[in-house]
C-alpha cells in the first residue's frame, strides 16, 4: 500500500462500538449491533457527507461541510469559499491544511488532511450546494459499505476473507484506490471503481477498439479540476462481466485519463471496501434483474463554470443543442427556471429543456428537445 493522503485516525464517538478486537479473515455483519451508519444525502447517483467542524466562539454557527464520497479520488478536497465559511480564514488554491474534530452523526475524524481546490462546477452539476469531495483513504482502517440499494454508508471492523471470484474480488491496483477487472470477449480490463462518476457506466481508453454498435460519437462533456474533456461513447456490441455478472451491452464513454466503473455499475450492488488487504466485495441487491443500461442523452453543449451558471464553450454537432438557438459564449442562467444550484437532486428525465441565457444584454428562453445520442 502507498502513503495515503488523508487518514482516518478516530472512528466512533461510542467508543463501544468499536471496541471489539479485529481478527484475520474475519466476516463483516452488516446487520450487527457493531455497525455505523454515515449520515448520507443521495443526489444524482451520489453519497454526500455532511462533515461538521467542532463549534468555536468567534467562529460561524454552521460549520458543516458537505462532502461528495468519490472512491476514485485520492485526496480529499475543499473549495476556498467554504473553508473561509468555516474557519473564517482564507485559504489559497492548492495550499494543504488539516481539518479537527470533525463528525458525521456519530463518527469522528481527526485529522483529516485536505487540499484546496476549486470546487464550484460540482454544485452547478448536482444542482445542490456541495463543499468538497472525501477521498478514499480517509476510511482506510475500517470495512466501508456503499449500499445503493437502500441509499446508504456503512462502516464495520473486520476484514474481508480472500477472494473468491464469486462476491469477493482483489481490488489491487496502480495505486491505493480500489481496482477490479472486467473482462470483454477478447480482453480483461483493470478498471477503477468510482463512486465519483455516477453518470457514467464503463470508461474505456481507445474506444473505437472495442465491439461496439456504431461508430463512437461526440456525446458529452466532462469538466475536471482544471479543464474540460470531451468525451465520446458508443454501445457495446457484446457483454461485459465482472466475475459472475453480466452486463449487458453497456454503453462505453472514451477517457484520456483512467478507465473506471461508474454509477450506472455501480448501483446494481452493495460494495465493500477493505483496503487493509486490498479487497472488494460486491453483491448483488436484486438478482434476478438483468443489468442493462439505458441509452445516453445529452444536451451537446460543452459547458464551463461561470459566476452566474455556466458558460457554453462549444456546442457538439448532431446534438439537441446544434438544433436549438444557443450560441458559444452564451450564459446559462437558470435551467427550467430554477438556477443551476437549485435544479436540486432528483434525476431530470429526457423531457424538454428550458434554458435562459444571457446573451450580451439578451436575456432569452431556450428549449432543447432532449434525444438519445447513444442509442
Amino acid at each position: 500500500m502507498t502513503h495515503h493522503h488523508a487518514r482516518l485516525i478516530a472512528v466512533a464517538i461510542a467508543i463501544t462500538v468499536f471496541s471489539a478486537p479485529i481478527y484475520a479473515q474475519q466476516e463483516p455483519d452488516d446487520n450487527s449491533a457493531n455497525t455505523i451508519i454515515v449520515p448520507t444525502e443521495m443526489c444524482r447517483g451520489y453519497f454526500l457527507i455532511p462533515l461538521t467542524l467542532a463549534p468555536r466562539e468567534g467562529y460561524a454557527e454552521d460549520r458543516t461541510l458537505w462532502l461528495l464520497h468519490d472512491t476514485g479520488a485520492g485526496a480529499t478536497y475543499i473549495d476556498p469559499d467554504s473553508m473561509e465559511r468555516v474557519t473564517g480564514r482564507r485559504f489559497r488554491v492548492g495550499q494543504r491544511a488539516n481539518i479537527r474534530n470533525a463528525t458525521a452523526g456519530s463518527v469522528s475524524y481527526d485529522p483529516i488532511r485536505i487540499g484546496i481546490q476549486e470546487l464550484d462546477h460540482l454544485s452547478h452539476a448536482l444542482g445542490r450546494h456541495v463543499d468538497g469531495i472525501m477521498g478514499f483513504t480517509v476510511f482506510d482502517d475500517v470495512l466501508l459499505t456503499l449500499d445503493y440499494s437502500n441509499h446508504e454508508m456503512r462502516l464495520d471492523r473486520g476484514q474481508l476473507p480472500p477472494p473468491d471470484g464469486e462476491t469477493i474480488f482483489d481490488a489491487d491496483g496502480p495505486d491505493y484506490r480500489p481496482w477490479i477487472t472486467i473482462d470483454f470477449s477478447d480482453r480483461n480490463q483493470v478498471m477503477l471503481i468510482d463512486s465519483g462518476a455516477a453518470r457514467y457506466s464503463l470508461a474505456v481508453k481507445e474506444l473505437k477498439q472495442f465491439e461496439i454498435i456504431l461508430p463512437p460519437r461526440l456525446a458529452d462533456s466532462a469538466i475536471r479540476m482544471r479543464d474540460v474533456e470531451r468525451r465520446s461513447a458508443a454501445r457495446a456490441s457484446e457483454d461485459a462481466r465482472i466475475g459472475p455478472h453480466t452486463l449487458i451491452a453497456p454503453t462505453l464513454v472514451s477517457t484520456s485519463g483512467t478507465q473506471f466503473i461508474g454509477g450506472q455499475v455501480m448501483r446494481h450492488f452493495i460494495w465493500t471496501f477493505d483496503q487493509s488487504t486490498e479487497r472488494v466485495r460486491m453483491v448483488r441487491h436484486d438478482p434476478d434483474t438483468p443489468i442493462t443500461f439505458e441509452p445516453v442523452y445529452g444536451h451537446g453543449m460543452v459547458l464551463g463554470h461561470h459566476r452566474e451558471g455556466f458558460r457554453i464553450e462549444d456546442i457538439l454537432a448532431n446534438t439537441p443543442a446544434s438544433n436549438a438557438d444557443v450560441q458559444a459564449g452564451d450564459i446559462i442562467t437558470h435551467w427550467n427556471g430554477v438556477t443551476a444550484t437549485a435544479k436540486g437532486c432528483e434525476p431530470e428525465g429526457h423531457n424538454p429543456l428550458t434554458l435562459t441565457i444571457r446573451r450580451g444584454s439578451t436575456v432569452l428562453d431556450v428549449i432543447l428537445d432532449l434525444f438519445p445520442l447513444v442509442d
